[in-house]
């Protein structure tokens, strides 16, 4: 643990946190719309494309993206510095994401919420085989590391013949277009991202130009007969479709549909506009040390808490600001927040502890100025469909949190008061699938939750804790885990 950049560690952490608890809080008209995305909103929950709003539900993913952008420098650079070809190195990126795509297919398949409700127990009983499975294809086992191969391959051989059992057994249906839509969109972010990161590491000038070429696509798209409508379009499955319509319709006979996604779709590439700002940041604070440059500020306690402090501040305003639409509100903090930090990295500009710092808030205030601006266009700041706005905006507020947990690192350390984030972040995978597949199951098993499920009927804020009490648990065993080292290596 001593060797991890906990700063990424952190921001991960805290979304999968937010990911489970966004997802376990009951659906109750009477709670707050702030508790939902802000397309999902209260009281009936149906989606609204055109309901512009930001709630930290919609800053989950973005804040995990980041993080995976900010882990490429770290991840691959002792590859690089050790000698290892591109081929190794391409194949590296290639097998994370392979493996990212076959848990997503699975997690399309083996969830308990994936069997007919009228299957009862049973339902919740495969779901816990499922994380059996996939705790004995995924983990690395510290105990048993002279068998830890073999246990990998008898956990891909066991969910196989789950998803067998899924449909001879139970007679559901198996689809490769069935996925996570998650784990889907980061197995396209370890691959592009990866690729990306790896041949522009020496010059982000390219990684801007690769950035904003994909920018000024996205924009042209929809003229039609276009280069642009056409680049937008292709995929190399639905181009073999096209050339090959027999061998098409005669894999459309298996459920293999070759104009539907299958891993690639132009439109994940989307979010390599928050994966790239993260990977600038990841080689700021990989630079830094290397170079054994600290990020802590020893300025007195008072100084040194301060920024943090404004930084907090400024993420709850935007929240506040863009979801109740106040927007000249939301400017005006802005351009207070970054007119403050402007000063400061004007007074610590020849402090070398900070010098990562001024650097890292010097990017993130340029991405949530491009986001500020862009918070006018596409009728206002949307995670679904997701506007230009919410792409940079995130950028900047993850890079803005990044720095607060720098500066205010020692609180996130393993052991202290909030290190369970940290511990929650090395192990995401195993967090991200404990509540539905583990947890869930076990409580249904205890009679315990049909009852917490019904909570919120009674009391709506009930709701809420039904969720903080599946994600305490989820916590306790991700934090379990990771201190048994027994790490999910997807």
């Amino acid at each position: 643990m001593q060797n991890r950049e906990i700063s990424i560690d952190v921001l991960r952490g805290l979304a999968i946190v937010g990911m489970v608890l966004s997802g376990t809080i009951s659906r109750n008209p009477d709670l707050p719309a702030w508790l939902y995305h802000a397309q999902i909103a209260p009281p009936d929950f149906s989606f609204n494309p055109e309901l512009p709003g930001l709630t930290w539900v919609d800053l989950v993913f973005p804040f995990f993206l980041f993080a995976m952008g900010m882990a490429f420098p770290f991840a691959l650079n002792k590859s690089v510095k050790e000698g290892a070809t591109m081929r190794n190195i391409a194949a590296k990126i290639i097998n994370r994401s392979i493996k990212l795509l076959f848990f997503a297919v699975l997690l399309g398949h083996l969830s308990p919420f994936h069997y007919p409700a009228e299957m009862g127990w049973l339902r919740y009983f495969m779901g816990f085989l499922a994380f059996a499975g996939f705790f004995m294809a995924f983990s690395k086992f510290p105990h048993f590391k002279n068998h830890e191969s073999k246990i990998n391959i008898a956990g891909y051989i066991f969910l196989a013949s789950l998803l067998i059992a899924r449909t001879q057994v139970f007679d559901a249906e198996f689809s490769p277009h069935s996925h996570d839509i998650i784990i889907l969109v980061l197995a396209n972010m370890a691959f592009f991202g990866g690729l990306t990161w790896y041949f522009t590491r020496n010059n982000w000038y390219v990684r801007l130009g690769i950035m904003a070429l994909y920018f000024a696509i996205r924009l042209t798209q929809g003229v039609e007969g276009s280069i642009n409508q056409m680049l937008w379009d292709f995929t190399p499955l639905s181009w073999l479709a096209g050339v090959f319509p027999a061998m098409y319709e005669t894999l459309a006979e298996y459920g293999l549909d070759l104009k539907r996604t299958l891993f690639y779709n132009p439109d994940f590439l989307k979010y390599l506009m928050i994966v790239i700002p993260g990977s600038i940041a990841g080689d700021l604070i990989y630079k830094g040390i290397q170079n054994k440059s600290s990020c802590q500020d020893h300025s007195h306690w008072t100084q040194k808490w301060i920024i943090p402090a404004i930084l907090f501040a400024n993420l709850a305003f935007n929240l506040w600001g863009l979801q109740s639409r106040s927007l000249n509100l939301v400017w005006l903090i802005n351009l207070v927040t970054i007119g403050f930090l402007a000063y400061q990295m004007k007074l610590k500009k020849n402090n070398k502890a900070f010098r990562i710092i001024n650097q890292l808030l010097g990017w993130s205030i340029f991405w949530l100025l491009l986001g500020l601006v862009f918070e006018a266009w596409e009728g206002g700041i949307k995670k679904d469909h997701a506007t230009l706005s919410y792409f940079f905006l995130t950028s900047g507020l993850s890079g803005f949190m990044i720095v607060f947990f720098k500066m205010v690192g020692p609180v996130f350390q393993p052991g202290r008061s909030l290190g369970f984030l940290a511990l929650t972040g090395m192990n995401p995978l195993l967090g991200y699938v404990a509540a539905s597949y583990f947890i869930m199951p076990v409580l249904y098993f205890a009679q315990l939750l049909p009852w917490m499920d019904q909570w919120h009927e009674s009391w709506h804020w009930a709701g809420l804790l039904r969720g903080v009490i599946l994600t305490g648990i989820m916590i306790w065993l991700t934090v379990f885990s990771v201190r048994k080292k027994y790490y999910w290596k997807t």
